[in-house]
Protein backbone atom coordinates (compact mmCIF):
# COMPACT_ATOMS: atom_id res chain seq x y z
CA UNK A 1 0.00 0.00 0.00
CA UNK A 2 1.35 3.27 -0.76
CA UNK A 3 0.10 6.35 0.30
CA UNK A 4 2.56 9.26 -1.23
CA UNK A 5 3.85 9.01 -4.88
CA UNK A 6 7.47 9.18 -5.62
CA UNK A 7 7.40 12.67 -5.63
CA UNK A 8 5.14 13.88 -3.01
CA UNK A 9 7.68 11.41 -0.31
CA UNK A 10 11.07 13.20 -2.51
CA UNK A 11 9.77 16.73 -1.69
CA UNK A 12 8.95 15.46 2.39
CA UNK A 13 12.61 13.71 2.35
CA UNK A 14 13.97 16.65 1.38
CA UNK A 15 11.98 18.93 3.99
CA UNK A 16 13.14 15.84 6.78
CA UNK A 17 16.48 16.55 6.02
CA UNK A 18 16.34 20.23 5.74
CA UNK A 19 15.14 20.32 9.41
CA UNK A 20 18.01 18.60 10.69
CA UNK A 21 16.25 15.68 13.45
CA UNK A 22 18.34 13.95 15.17
CA UNK A 23 17.63 11.09 17.70
CA UNK A 24 18.93 8.41 20.13
CA UNK A 25 19.34 6.16 16.85
CA UNK A 26 18.82 6.17 13.33
CA UNK A 27 15.34 5.74 11.75
CA UNK A 28 14.68 3.14 9.95
CA UNK A 29 11.38 3.07 7.15
CA UNK A 30 10.70 6.99 7.63
CA UNK A 31 8.94 6.39 4.05
CA UNK A 32 6.31 3.58 5.72
CA UNK A 33 6.19 5.15 9.24
CA UNK A 34 5.21 8.88 7.45
CA UNK A 35 2.68 7.12 5.20
CA UNK A 36 0.63 5.32 8.04
CA UNK A 37 0.85 8.51 10.14
CA UNK A 38 -0.64 9.83 6.85
CA UNK A 39 -2.89 7.41 6.67
CA UNK A 40 -4.20 7.57 9.98
CA UNK A 41 -4.90 11.56 9.63
CA UNK A 42 -6.71 10.94 6.11
CA UNK A 43 -9.16 8.55 7.36
CA UNK A 44 -9.58 9.82 11.00
CA UNK A 45 -9.12 6.22 12.15
CA UNK A 46 -7.65 5.08 14.97
CA UNK A 47 -4.15 4.26 15.26
CA UNK A 48 -5.03 0.18 15.67
CA UNK A 49 -6.52 0.81 12.45
CA UNK A 50 -3.88 1.61 10.32
CA UNK A 51 -3.41 -1.21 7.78
CA UNK A 52 -0.37 -3.82 8.57
CA UNK A 53 1.24 -2.90 4.99
CA UNK A 54 1.98 0.15 6.41
CA UNK A 55 3.87 -1.16 9.76
CA UNK A 56 3.44 -1.06 13.33
CA UNK A 57 0.99 1.09 14.51
CA UNK A 58 2.43 1.85 17.94
CA UNK A 59 5.50 2.60 16.45
CA UNK A 60 3.53 5.67 13.93
CA UNK A 61 2.25 6.80 17.01
CA UNK A 62 5.40 7.03 19.28
CA UNK A 63 7.02 9.20 15.80
CA UNK A 64 3.43 11.27 15.44
CA UNK A 65 3.81 11.99 18.98
CA UNK A 66 7.43 12.46 19.18
CA UNK A 67 7.59 14.84 16.66
CA UNK A 68 4.68 16.70 17.55
CA UNK A 69 5.59 17.33 21.35
CA UNK A 70 9.25 18.39 19.69
CA UNK A 71 7.95 20.79 16.56
CA UNK A 72 9.17 18.26 14.23
CA UNK A 73 5.79 18.56 12.47
CA UNK A 74 5.59 22.39 12.31
CA UNK A 75 9.19 22.85 10.98
CA UNK A 76 8.76 20.85 8.20
CA UNK A 77 5.32 22.80 7.38
CA UNK A 78 7.44 26.07 7.36
CA UNK A 79 9.61 24.09 5.14
CA UNK A 80 7.26 22.99 2.94
CA UNK A 81 5.62 26.44 2.93
CA UNK A 82 9.23 28.23 2.38
CA UNK A 83 9.53 26.17 -0.77
CA UNK A 84 6.71 27.64 -2.45
CA UNK A 85 4.83 24.29 -2.72
CA UNK A 86 1.40 23.21 -2.81
CA UNK A 87 -1.36 25.84 -1.29
CA UNK A 88 -2.35 24.35 1.63
CA UNK A 89 -5.66 24.77 3.35
CA UNK A 90 -7.17 23.10 6.35
CA UNK A 91 -11.00 22.33 6.35
CA UNK A 92 -12.82 21.10 8.90
CA UNK A 93 -16.59 19.92 8.72
CA UNK A 94 -18.47 18.58 11.39
CA UNK A 95 -21.43 16.79 10.55
CA UNK A 96 -22.60 15.91 14.55
CA UNK A 97 -26.08 16.53 15.34
CA UNK A 98 -26.88 16.29 18.68
CA UNK A 99 -30.74 16.78 19.92
CA UNK A 100 -31.08 17.04 23.85
CA UNK A 101 -34.56 16.87 25.69
CA UNK A 102 -35.25 20.16 26.42
CA UNK A 103 -34.67 19.60 30.51
CA UNK A 104 -30.78 18.81 29.18
CA UNK A 105 -30.84 22.49 28.24
CA UNK A 106 -31.91 23.95 32.04
CA UNK A 107 -35.34 24.62 31.43
CA UNK A 108 -37.91 24.50 34.01
CA UNK A 109 -39.72 21.42 34.86
CA UNK A 110 -43.32 21.12 33.34
CA UNK A 111 -45.66 20.49 36.00
CA UNK A 112 -47.82 17.62 35.24
CA UNK A 113 -51.20 17.15 34.24
CA UNK A 114 -53.99 15.94 36.01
Amino acid sequence: MQVLTDAQWAKFEAAIAAVGIRGARPRKEDRRTIEAIIWRLANGAKWRSIPAELGNWHHAYLRFRRWAMRGVWDKIMAHVVAQGEPKLAFACIDGTVARAHQKAAGARPSKPTM
